[in-house]
């Protein structure tokens, strides 16, 4: 099993300092391939108590077998020379997760509000907002995307308990984020979160969970590592055609 999985697996145990580890052994995989645990804890600012730990929390008998792994996802990665393929595959990998499912509640939840508010919380989570507004409207449901302090609280101001927020964030962990998530559900508003990691404190305060996995592809070229994001843009179009299946069963009831 590959490291990647085996985060997936036991996320549910990981604390917010093992997702900080994971993060950066993720961005820097070739550099701590050849790092020791003492070298792997003061890049990631940790000790190496905290690192060993991390290694038990995902089954595995210590950072020597953690090693391994992360090895031979190295050389899985140098097997597949092709940037275009690997980040393919792993849209592949996402979409066959999707078919398998159940959209049945949040598509019930975006039909009976009244208004929807999508909030995008960064560049690119804003542009994935304004696609779903584009896309629901041809399913007669109107998305209103907004982004910043000042539209946030105006929003917090006029919401009547008809509403329903949607978060886009990467993390889930951005301060500004999670106090707006905190202010929507003391108005009981409906929260549903779209987020990279499984366990974050947005989803955590959400009634809804919804993920994406980014795909890094490091540039010996340019320099610096970057991060594919489609799959923000695949999981509106899958939520958005769910919606459409939705609305069908509901007419032939």
């Amino acid at each position: 099993m590959q490291l990647e999985e085996l985060v997936n697996l036991y996320s549910d145990h990981l604390s917010e300092n093992d997702r900080y580890i994971w993060d950066y052994v993720e961005k820097h995989k070739k550099q701590c391939e050849n790092m020791t645990i003492e070298q792997l804890a003061e890049k990631c600012c940790v000790s190496r108590t905290t690192i060993l730990r991390f290694t038990k929390k995902l089954s595995l008998k210590g950072f020597g077998e953690f090693k391994v792994l992360l090895k031979m996802d190295q050389q899985d990665d140098q097997r597949q020379t092709s940037k275009a393929v690997k980040v393919c595959l792993s849209y592949e990998k996402m979409m066959q997760e999707m078919i398998q499912q159940d959209f049945q509640e949040i598509a019930e939840l975006i039909y009976q509000a009244k208004k929807i508010f999508v909030y995008g919380t960064g560049m690119v989570q804003r542009t994935v907002a304004k696609e779903f507004k584009r896309l629901f409207y041809f399913g007669h449901k109107n998305f209103f995307d907004f982004g910043g302090a000042s539209e946030c609280e105006a929003i917090l101001n006029n919401l009547k308990g008809d509403e329903l927020i949607l978060i886009i964030s990467l993390s889930g962990e951005g301060e500004n984020t999670i106090d707006f998530a905190k202010k929507v559900k003391i108005k009981n508003i409906p929260v549903i979160s779209i987020t990279k990691q499984k366990k974050n404190s947005l989803a955590s305060l959400s009634d809804y969970n919804l993920y994406i996995s980014t795909t890094n592809v490091e540039q010996s070229v340019c320099g610096g590592v970057y991060e594919s994001t489609t799959s923000y843009f695949i999981l509106s179009e899958m939520l958005f055609l769910r919606y459409l299946e939705y609305l069908e069963e509901r007419a032939k009831a």
